[in-house]
């Protein structure tokens, strides 16, 4: 998952007393100064020990400082690229910004139109309402995902939600062959190699829903691809909302309201 991704996860989750949270935000507030910054400039900067720095790096899913720094420095160059859902020449204009927004959301209709079929849903909704357990593991949050969330839980199913990747890592032990994961992946905005994520939730006999790029390098792993297509970024996750969207009304229609 993407570092800049996770350390805001980490201040959004955090307690507010927690040392881990005020060193998401001394770094965060500062990205102009991690081009060479030492695990001791941070523990500086933050008010904070360079022990307290490590184990937060160590949440994060890093073997080693040098890791991090190198993820967090690629991750701020490259921000302009990454984080980008639009073009930029259509982000100083109201009409072309108006216009673009118009040709995505178009673009999303079509890809739901074609990608989530009445039957496609239907056979979603079965496979859910025979598991035991539903996982999302996501780069990023998504309003859905906490809606679905709570139908699967009024129905009795365990679910959880998890960004990042040592969670993931730890909830991955609570699978079952009956459970099923929805991942979702942004491998170019991607620092950390989820293949041992991967293998783990394979080990334990659990089916994998994949959504993301087409081309993504891990498909060999996938149950299911879901909205297996290239798209721009805002088109695919507006796809992926209403399709979650639209799994989580059936089934509680299925599930909960009958």
């Amino acid at each position: 998952m993407n570092v800049l991704q996770n350390l805001t996860e980490l201040y959004n989750t955090l307690p507010y007393d927690s040392t881990y949270r005020s060193v998401a935000k001394g770094i965060l507030d500062n990205l102009g100064r991690m081009e060479e910054i030492t695990i001791y400039d941070i523990a500086e900067l933050t008010d904070s020990s360079r022990t307290t720095v490590w184990r937060m790096v160590q949440k994060m899913g890093y073997k080693s400082f040098s890791d991090f720094r190198f993820a967090l420095q690629s991750a701020v160059s490259q921000y302009g690229y990454y984080n980008r859902m639009l073009p930029p020449a259509v982000c100083t204009d109201e009409e072309k910004l108006r216009e673009s927004m118009i040709e995505r959301m178009e673009q999303s209709a079509r890809m739901y139109e074609e990608l989530c079929s009445p039957s496609l849903m239907t056979q979603l909704v079965d496979e859910l309402k025979a598991a035991d357990k539903v996982h999302f593991y996501m780069p990023f949050r998504l309003g859905m995902v906490g809606m679905m969330q709570q139908n699967l839980a009024m129905s009795g199913k365990e679910t959880a939600y998890h960004i990042l990747y040592p969670r993931i890592m730890d909830a991955v032990d609570e699978l079952s062959d009956r459970s099923i994961v929805i991942i979702a992946t942004i491998e170019f905005a991607e620092t950390l190699d989820m293949k041992n994520a991967f293998l783990k939730i394979k080990e334990r006999g659990a089916r994998i829903w994949l959504t993301g790029t087409s081309r993504t390098k891990y498909r060999k792993y996938a149950d299911r691809m879901l909205l297996d297509v290239e798209a721009d970024s805002f088109s695919w996750i507006t796809t992926l909302e209403a399709m979650l969207l639209s799994l989580s009304e059936l089934y509680r229609a299925k599930c909960i309201d009958y």
